[in-house]
């Protein structure tokens, strides 16, 4: 098993949690894990990409150029390169809230969801990403849910434990509509 992800969005929408949540639960499912990451020069608001890359087996290399089989598009403004970034069969996860302009696409799936308004319902937009995160666990199977569940207890509940409950529920939530989806 080898997935090649990459995790996008601007500045403050947590797509480099995401990856941090998949690096932590891969290596509590015992699968071998690395991620980089690439930033604008903005404090706020630049365009962010997280590149991770999980296996069952030695990853020889930590580079995901172009050949992600699971992204995330978070904005549109990183949208365009998310979506030139996907191999075929691979799966483009796109927030819908956010991307007003997407592309069509017979070389992969996409799939899209309004994850910025299912956070805004659940009570802040900040929990958007881990919506999508829920998402992307359900269509892929990339990791377990209860194993990303209790990497954000262990995580989040270090800082702010007020937080857990909600990021919890936006996991499921997530999770639950992707598999409605499928």
């Amino acid at each position: 098993m080898l997935h090649k992800c990459m995790f996008s969005g601007s500045g403050g929408q947590g797509s480099a949690l995401m990856a941090k949540m998949v690096c932590l639960g891969a290596i509590k499912e015992n699968l071998k894990v690395v991620m980089t990451q690439t930033y604008g020069i903005e404090q706020r608001g630049g365009d962010s990409t997280a590149y991770v890359i999980v296996s069952d087996e030695p990853i020889g290399s930590p580079i995901v150029e172009n050949d992600a089989d699971i992204a995330v598009a978070l904005s549109q403004s990183i949208y365009g390169n998310c979506f030139a970034g996907v191999v075929p069969d691979g799966m483009l996860f796109t927030n819908s809230s956010m991307v007003e302009n997407p592309k069509e696409s017979d070389a992969f799936k996409q799939v899209f969801l309004p994850v910025s308004d299912t956070a805004v319902q659940l009570g802040t937009v900040r929990c958007a990403n881990m919506v999508m995160l829920g998402a992307v666990l359900a269509g892929t199977g990339l990791l377990k849910l209860e194993t990303v569940e209790e990497v954000v207890r262990e995580t989040i509940g270090n800082k702010k434990p007020q937080l857990v409950e909600l990021n919890i529920e936006a996991l499921r939530s997530g999770y639950s509509a992707m598999k409605k989806e499928s």
